[in-house]
């Protein structure tokens, strides 16, 4: 366990600790700092006490003197802050607050404060006393939602309370992991809350209570995460191009010629594909506003990213190594991956294959399948799992071929085995292609949750290669990848002009790589319900969710690891 710290508090802190102490864990342990309508609308509240020409200046007016954005800070109260406005009146000194919201009511309908905004004024009322010397009684809180200044009295109650929240602070500091989310009486508190898509505290509280080898969704659990993301992927392949920023825009151009212009507030990721240069402004200006940039040779084979400074989180990563160090941890997860995998294909077997009043379940690979699948538990090592997981896929793309459907005029695909590095078929591209884009996927959202993308516990650990997205990849492969193939195919979407074979390998023309993207982020976009927490979200969104619960079991939060499956 860490040594505890000796830095300051911050007074803001001690308002997040009051409010929620899982809020507070990873706000200010982990370091994450996602932001809302209504975190925005606080920096917007606070415009005038952090303008820079205003600050630790004194100004009187009518009697009062106003000090706006003054630093105190104490060692023996182990806090510190910068105070939004001291203010001066007849000899009296005290502190106001502001703050974005709206200002709750007593029983007769009067106007009070919030517990936790009163903590963090009274902080600033006792590091004002030891700084003054003087008594400090009182203070304001102004809530720019009701345009209301409500009065505080700074109790003796009050005072202890704000000190016992220091030294909660200094308990919390220390964990390994994030304390359990809020009882359900107080679940309110988290709507509206910017750190709610981390924190996932339905999801975690039912990953808690959930009994051994329950698998029912549960209709108590709340959405509180968005269901979708905004922006779109940017993907650039256009050979010999290069990508510049001007103003709020990216400019793709060649040869002098302009190609494309992209608003920047519009894209959550870029995809970079072989010969295309970005320009360092340009660079710069993404990672500045936290989109990452992944990178794929021409043939589509992912080759990493350029993401924004890494998570903080390092207690996240330290859990990571002792847990997947551990062969009992690793065969744990490793079923859990594997179990959704050979479930998934199942699955998508079973739909593919039923018609004309035949049951998919009938057939001999889904039976194979279903098998492998009740063998699973009987595992006792990562190798012997790897073995199954290899049967697996032998039925799954030996029935493969079966899920085409027969076009007209020659323009079918056939497809007999899996081949790869170089594929040497178009339904073979197909898929490469697929899993390498879901890969860089997976990659993104392990390391937006904060893990070393590199450390896995399923496919093995060597240089340069991201076992831990491949991992998290398994159980999305038939339902993500695999079906933007089959959808690709059946629908007509590519045929054989969209595809280039030469020296035995085949890959997707440009032509055939944009209808490709279509089909990828519209898959991506497909809203699904979740097998175990029964509510619906993107498929984008799930993968995020998927990493976020692997997090929280590796960090003992929750007892186990669910993976991802359709049903």
């Amino acid at each position: 366990m860490p040594a505890a710290t000796t830095e300051l508090i911050p007074v803001r802190a001690l308002n997040q600790v009051t409010y929620c102490e899982r809020l507070y864990y990873l706000q200010y342990v982990d370091a994450v700092m996602p932001t809302n309508e209504h975190v925005e609308g606080g920096l917007f509240d606070h415009r005038r006490v952090d303008a820079p020409d205003l600050k630790g200046k004194t100004r009187s007016d009518r009697g009062t003197a106003t000090t706006r954005g003054a630093a105190l800070s104490s060692e023996a109260l182990g806090i510190s802050g910068v105070l939004d406005v001291i203010e001066e009146k007849n000899g009296e000194g005290y502190p106001v607050e502001t703050k974005h919201g709206s200002a709750p009511r007593d029983a007769d309908g009067n106007a009070t404060t919030w517990d936790n905004d009163a903590v963090q004024l009274c902080a600033q009322a006792l590091l004002m006393e030891e700084h003054s010397g003087k008594s400090v009684p009182r203070g304001f809180q102004f809530y720019a939602g009701t345009r209301e200044r409500v009065e505080v009295k700074f109790t003796d109650e009050l005072r202890a309370k704000t000190r016992a929240a220091v030294t909660r602070v200094r308990e919390l500091e220390v964990l390994d992991a994030p304390p359990d989310p809020l009882p359900p009486e107080l679940r309110n508190r988290c709507f509206g809350c910017s750190l709610a898509p981390v924190c996932l505290p339905e999801e975690t509280l039912y990953q808690i209570a959930r009994p051994a080898g329950g698998d029912k969704p549960v209709p108590e659990v709340t959405r509180v995460i968005p269901q979708s993301d905004d922006g779109a992927v940017l993907y650039l392949q256009e050979p010999g191009s290069y990508v510049g920023r001007r103003s709020e825009h990216l400019i793709v151009k060649k040869d002098g010629t302009e190609l494309a212009r992209v608003p920047i507030h519009a894209v959550r990721q870029v995809v970079v594909f072989g010969n295309v240069q970005l320009t360092t402004q340009a660079l710069q200006t993404l990672v500045e506003n936290e989109v990452p940039v992944a990178y794929l040779t021409g043939y589509g084979k992912f080759v990493g990213s350029l993401v924004p400074a890494g998570p903080k989180n390092v207690g996240l990563r330290e859990a990571q190594y002792r847990r997947f160090a551990a062969p009992s941890e690793c065969l744990a997860l490793a079923k859990a991956v594997v179990r959704a995998k050979l479930a998934n294909q199942r699955t998508l077997l079973m739909r593919s294959l039923r018609g004309d009043d035949a049951r998919g379940s009938d057939d001999p690979a889904a039976r194979g399948l279903y098998d492998l699948l009740c063998g699973i538990d009987g595992a006792t090592s990562v190798e012997s799992l790897l073995g199954m997981e290899g049967q697996g896929a032998a039925l799954y793309f030996g029935a493969f071929g079966r899920f085409l459907k027969p076009q007209p005029d020659g323009r079918g695909f056939d497809f007999t085995t899996r081949n790869r590095r170089p594929p040497r078929d178009p339904v073979n591209a197909l898929l490469s292609f697929a899993y390498a884009l879901l890969t860089k996927d997976c990659f993104s959202a392990v390391c937006t949750v904060g893990f070393d993308t590199y450390k896995g516990f399923f496919h093995a650990n060597r240089h340069g290669k991201p076992s831990l997205a491949l991992d998290l990849m398994e159980e999305f492969r038939p339902v993500i990848a695999d079906s933007v193939v089959l959808t690709l195919i059946n629908n007509e979407l590519v045929g054989p002009d969209d595809f280039l074979i030469w020296r035995g390998a085949c890959q997707l023309t440009e032509q055939g790589r944009k209808a490709f993207f279509a089909a990828y982020e519209q898959r991506k976009a497909t809203v699904v319900t979740h097998p175990v927490y029964g509510y619906r979200m993107s498929y984008a969104r799930m993968l995020e969710v998927q990493a976020r619960m692997l997090a929280a079991y590796v960090r003992g939060s929750v007892p186990a690891y669910t993976g991802f499956t359709v049903r």
